[in-house]
Parts: C-alpha cells; sequence; structure tokens
C-alpha cells in the first residue's frame, strides 16, 4: 500500500518536474554549453566550434561590458535604496489609522499593478522634449526655457529611467512592509512608550527588528526583479544614448539578438547569473541571521 502511495505521489508530482525542466534546467544548461562554443548565426559555415572560456576572456577585456557592469549596479543601487527607503515610509503611514486610509493603500498599488508596456510608454511620453507633461510644468513655473530631451541625454537618461523603476517598483515593498507591520503587537508599543522611548526609538528597537525577515525578503525579490529587468530599460532608451543605460540584461539582448553572436551573449548571460548569486547568497545569509536573533 505504502509502495503504491508513493508511486502515486510521484506520478502527480511528475508534470511539475518536466515543466521545471523544460523551462528552467534546460535552458540554464543549453546556455552554459553554448558560452562555451563560437556560435555565430552569420557565419553558419563556421559551424559551433569548442573554443572553452574564450567567450568569458573576450567579454572580461570588452569595454561595453565593463561599461554593462557599472550600469547595471548604479540601476540596481538606486532602484534597492529608493524602493525600500519609500515602501517602507508609505507603509508606516498606511499603518496609522486615518479616515479613507482603505481608499489610499488601493490606490498606492496602482503603478504596481499597471502592465508594464503601459507604464514605460506613458513615462517616455511625459519624458518628450516637445510635448512631455514635465518639460511643461517645468517651463510653467520657470526652471527652464526649452524642453529637455531627457531620455536622449547621457546625463539624465539614467536618473529618468531609474525614477520610473522606483515609482513602479515601491508598491511591492509597501505592500510586504504594510503586512509585517500589521503583524507586529500593539502591546510593545505601549510598553516602549512606558519606558520613555519616542517614535524613533520605537521604530528602530521595536517594529525594525521585528520586521527585519520580510524586510531582507522584500529586497531580496527588488535586487533580483530590478537586476534582470529588461522591459524598463529597453522601452525608454533600448540601452542608449551612447550605452548609457545598458545593462547585462539589455547587453545579453543586443550581442545575442543583433550581433548574432549566441556564444558571447550566452557567457554575458552565465556571469550575470552568477553575480546575481551572489546578492542572493548575501541576502540569504541576512535572512539567517536575523531569525536567529528574533
Amino acid at each position: 500500500m505504502r509502495k503504491r502511495e508513493r508511486l502515486t505521489g510521484y506520478l502527480l508530482i511528475t508534470p511539475a518536474f518536466l515543466a521545471i525542466f523544460a523551462v528552467l534546467v534546460y535552458p540554464l544548461g543549453r546556455a552554459i554549453d553554448m558560452s562555451f562554443h563560437k556560435i555565430i548565426l552569420t557565419q553558419p559555415n563556421l559551424g559551433q566550434p569548442f573554443i572553452g572560456l574564450e567567450n568569458y576572456i573576450q567579454v572580461i577585456k570588452d569595454p561595453i561590458f565593463l561599461n554593462a557592469i557599472e550600469n547595471t549596479f548604479v540601476w540596481l543601487f538606486f532602484n534597492l535604496v529608493f524602493q525600500m527607503l519609500f515602501g517602507t515610509l508609505i507603509a508606516l503611514l498606511l499603518n496609522e489609522s486615518f479616515r479613507g486610509r482603505g481608499l489610499v493603500r488601493g490606490l498606492m498599488l496602482i503603478p504596481w499593478v499597471t502592465p508594464s508596456v503601459v507604464a514605460m510608454l506613458t513615462w517616455r511620453w511625459m519624458y518628450d522634449a516637445e510635448f512631455g507633461i514635465i518639460n511643461q510644468f517645468l517651463k510653467s513655473i520657470g526652471v527652464i526655457d526649452k524642453g529637455i530631451a531627457w531620455l536622449g541625454n547621457v546625463d539624465t537618461a539614467m536618473p529618468a529611467v531609474i525614477l520610473e523603476s522606483v515609482w513602479k517598483g515601491t508598491p511591492f515593498v509597501m505592500l510586504m512592509i504594510l503586512a509585517a507591520l500589521q503583524a507586529v503587537p500593539r502591546e510593545l508599543y505601549d510598553v516602549a512608550k512606558v519606558d520613555g522611548a519616542n517614535a524613533v526609538q520605537s521604530f528602530f528597537n521595536v517594529t525594525m527588528p521585528l520586521i527585519m525577515p520580510t524586510f531582507i525578503i522584500a529586497a531580496t525579490l527588488t535586487v533580483i526583479y530590478t537586476f534582470n529587468n529588461f522591459n524598463a530599460i529597453w522601452l525608454m532608451t533600448e540601452g542608449g544614448p551612447l550605452r548609457a543605460t545598458e545593462t547585462l540584461p539589455i547587453l545579453v539582448y543586443t550581442l545575442g539578438f543583433r550581433n548574432f553572436d549566441l556564444g558571447r551573449s550566452s557567457a554575458v548571460g552565465v556571469l550575470t547569473l552568477l553575480i546575481l548569486l551572489v546578492f542572493v547568497a548575501l541576502f540569504g545569509q541576512r535572512y539567517i541571521r536575523s531569525q536567529v536573533d528574533l
């Protein structure tokens, strides 16, 4: 009977394993394999010769790759800092009782639930040098005399796409932190108040330690999503101008589907995965430590 139940269990989970293999294990293995071969689609006569680490060596020596890494870390750092900061502050405000709180909570989720393509194209229009609402507003208050090409300027393109990404990603952090705040017992704040703690002291000594596991999970998910975010930049700048917003996912796409060099594209993809795994490991270690502290 036990053997039959065990067999039934294996049969039930087989479709899930096959799906994971098809969409995750095989593509990952194939990408790693391709990174060790020279695969250029415009030169099919060359075949797919094994070249070892040559793709990795060429990629690491390429200034374009180093520029993509720098842009990726700038993109990741500011997104992480501002999304976690604003998400936490908004969650703290929405955790207080006030009239219309439910409505405000719903409205705050609009950026997050807005389809990515709609959000990117809307912000792209807002940044337009001639008709964008941002330039029109700045002109109306006398800050600028003529429109600024926010997405066409090397100095302003990255801050512009970061602003859009923070706007769209902050509600997700807010939702997670708000859920954690509602699980904090109110009695602990009463005890802290009796001990003479003010609002700031209560936050750092009562609230933050209790929501730290959720805070770390939110930060980890933000890092993973932001690091791999292709749409936010591609739909607004396509990595330009002059590669000012070209991150690693953009570079993978450019090498693979514009230069048709699948070998180097796969090498960049594998290196991207390794960098991301380091971040996840660091956050995972911090999460385990926060659980032990509790």
